[in-house]
């Protein structure tokens, strides 16, 4: 690829961004689709957040996507958001329009495609570790796609509340907050039909950690579903393999957002079978 001043430049803004096999995938997938753009991995420092942010409009960025810790706190620095990213307040992805930041939220629709692909569709009662900016658009997604009830759990028992309190908001299913101990995983778990980890807890480099210990007493059709994709099993797919439990890792939602991503960004349809080809070759590395 040539880089000149028609070079569509792109990027994702988080912090720590070493796991992340987003620039990979689009990077390549760009060159694919015959595109004159590149995609970077930029890590912003927390308290320079305010400052990236304006500088996506100085420098004429096309538009980047947004990761932990900012996909929450970026908000404000934004011209507009749409419907989606108001409702579940969470963005994680940002395009400039002429000068306006405009946010959207990819996440949770490629979590529902994800599932789609998977062939999950039993969501009577969903178990939903973290209540973060991920967890924000997976449970609205959720709801909106049918869900009868949510029980979120998260470290930050008042997070996990205000969360389930923005779902019965909408008024279309159920949900509740409690504090994550292992004793309400297992008291919530028992009932759930799919288990979703919405927290960072066992990314890399964090290979050993785990939001949970045992899915012993957890029922034998349950599906359990890791929005990580960095290592692809992490400790708690694996315990819940242990378990003979259905298992599904991050890797089809990073693809099917980031096809989001690119379609929102340059107005075409990106190649869904490269990407997912891209991201299977790198995680096989």
């Amino acid at each position: 690829m040539v880089i000149d001043k028609s070079t569509m430049i792109m990027g994702l803004i988080g912090n720590p961004l070493g796991h992340s096999l987003s620039p990979v995938m689009h990077n390549l997938t760009l060159d694919k689709m015959g595109l004159n753009g590149i995609y970077l991995p930029i890590e912003v420092k927390p308290q320079s957040l305010p400052e990236a942010v304006m500088g996506l409009r100085a420098l004429n960025f096309t538009g980047v996507n947004v990761t932990i810790p900012f996909k929450q706190d970026v908000i404000p620095y934004l011209d507009e958001i749409s419907p989606e990213a108001a409702a579940c307040h969470a963005v994680n992805l940002i395009k400039n329009i002429d000068g306006r930041l405009v946010g959207y939220n990819t996440d949770g629709k490629g979590f529902m495609a994800s599932l789609q692909e998977e062939g999950v569709n039993d969501l009577r009662r969903v178990a939903v570790i973290g209540a973060g900016g991920a967890a924000q658009s997976v449970t609205y997604e959720l709801i909106m796609a049918g869900a009868g009830h949510l029980d979120i759990l998260d470290i930050a028992e008042q997070r996990a509340q205000n969360l389930a309190r923005f779902i019965n908001r909408l008024g279309l299913g159920q949900a509740s907050g409690y504090a994550m101990s292992e004793a309400e995983f297992d008291r919530v778990g028992f009932e759930a039909s799919l288990i979703v980890n919405c927290s960072p807890v066992g990314m890399h480099p964090h290979l050993d950690q785990t939001p949970v210990q045992s899915f012993q007493n957890i029922k034998p059709d349950t599906v359990v579903y890791d929005l990580i994709y960095n290592p692809p099993k992490t400790r708690f797919l694996s315990l819940a393999e242990a378990d003979n439990l259905k298992t599904i890792n991050g890797a089809s939602m990073l693809v099917h957002q980031g096809a989001l991503t690119l379609k929102i960004l340059t107005g075409v349809e990106p190649p869904l079978a490269f990407m997912k080809e891209v991201i299977n070759n790198s995680l096989q590395k």
